[in-house]
């Protein structure tokens, strides 16, 4: 089949829940034989339960959604359920035109839609499809589809009455097809079935039924069972064989019993619905999980950067004090240091009177015996102040040093 590829490496992972590098091309195929067994088996919703998934989930690339896509068109297909057939192909017909291979995977896809259309009696359309991809001599289609296009085109001469072309068009899609996908053999027998009984050749009607049911029972496709016997109850009807009439009913609804198609239809929808709605919550929870995370992380954000701003302007302001606080001690230092103006007797000075309330308090921790970090926590300056009032003084005081001032403070 063309649809081997990444497909089932993330389909495979995702049934085993097992990483996709862990697997090699040999597990992929293995997974596509699983499908279609399962098919084979009447597990539909198993199958779907597979596909359905890749196409509601973020986790898959474009390539990807575009097989789920196609693959859920056959299992639709197994089940006569066109409509759900014609629906999954245009989905993979979006998803091909993002993808690298458009032109390819577009075509594959408008191949798949011309069959869909004639099974279901919609010739206009299928020849119409048919048609745009002959102009392309079937360029981007494999031998299989292309095998199963010349038997519609083939069909369209048996519809005509062109009976020998039908018969070497049905003919040439054997040989195709027996080469590509021999379980498929059914769909151009059963045609061949429809053109003996034509020529009146029942003979070579029979030959075809034993062909296709031994192809049918080889593959295990109890649907190839269902359409030979459909098709062989039309043809005994229209040559009013009563007999045959009887005996093919009673295998056709034995073979539909066993089918159960409306049934498995059914089961399919309800899983579907399940699995998007699953998907939906899901989805629409992690959403929620995640903006309630990024609304808290802004929230902290936000909150982090009150504190630090805040913070900052308090140093801000701090520093602002300190600084004017410094500009007016130096003010006044240079306006004591100056000579009056006349030669009248000043007042005497004692030794302290020069220096500033501020530089009091720090002289008196410097008498305790505090280092300048602790002077600076004392005062809710900084100790850069501290060292600024320290200097000055000891230039007022005519001191060198702490040592100094420390000698001075014993005597």
């Amino acid at each position: 089949m063309q649809t081997r590829n990444l497909l089932f490496r993330a389909a495979f992972a995702l049934t085993f829940s097992l990483p996709l590098s862990s697997f090699g091309q040999q597990s992929f195929s293995q997974l596509e034989d699983k499908i279609y067994q399962l098919n084979n088996a009447q597990k539909f919703t198993e199958s779907q339960a597979l596909l359905l998934p890749v196409l509601t989930s973020e986790s898959y690339v474009t390539d990807e959604k575009y097989q789920a896509a196609v693959l859920l068109s056959y299992t639709y297909k197994r089940v006569s359920d066109y409509q759900s057939t014609l629906k999954f192909l245009r989905k993979a017909r979006q998803f091909a035109q993002k993808t690298r291979q458009a032109d390819s995977l577009s075509a594959y896809v408008t191949g798949q839609e011309a069959l869909a259309h004639f099974d279901i009696n919609q010739y206009t359309i299928s020849d119409s499809l048919m048609t745009a991809l002959e102009k392309t001599d079937f360029r981007y289609i494999d031998l299989e589809n292309k095998a199963k296009l010349v038997m519609q085109q083939g069909y369209l001469r048996f519809k005509e009455k062109q009976y020998a072309e039908a018969e070497a068009l049905y003919d040439r899609a054997l040989v195709w097809l027996r080469a590509s996908s021999p379980c498929d053999l059914p769909m151009i027998l059963v045609k061949k079935m429809q053109l003996y009984a034509a020529l009146n050749r029942m003979d070579l009607l029979k030959d075809a039924l034993r062909l296709s049911s031994a192809s049918a029972d080889s593959c295990g496709i109890i649907k190839y069972h269902i359409y030979a016997y459909e098709e062989l109850l039309v043809i005994y009807k229209a040559r009013k064989d009563a007999n045959g009439i009887a005996a093919t009913t009673v295998i056709r609804d034995s073979l539909n019993s066993a089918y159960q198609k409306e049934v498995q239809m059914a089961a399919l929808h309800n899983q579907q619905e399940s699995i998007i709605d699953a998907e939906a919550s899901s989805e629409l929870d992690s959403q929620k999980t995640y903006r309630a995370y990024l609304l808290w992380i802004v929230g902290v954000l936000l909150a982090a950067g009150g504190v630090i701003g805040y913070s900052f302007w308090r140093y801000r302001q701090r520093k602002e004090r300190e600084i004017a606080f410094m500009k007016h001690e130096l003010k006044r230092f240079i306006e004591a240091t100056k000579h009056p103006p006349t030669d009248e007797p000043q007042p005497p000075k004692t030794t302290f009177n020069v220096l500033s309330d501020r530089q009091r308090d720090v002289l008196d921790y410097m008498a305790r015996g505090l280092s300048n970090k602790e002077i600076a926590d004392q005062l809710f300056i900084s100790e850069n102040t501290v060292k600024y009032h320290i200097k000055n003084i000891y230039l007022l005081l005519e001191i060198k040093d702490r040592k100094s001032f420390l000698a001075n403070m014993e005597r």
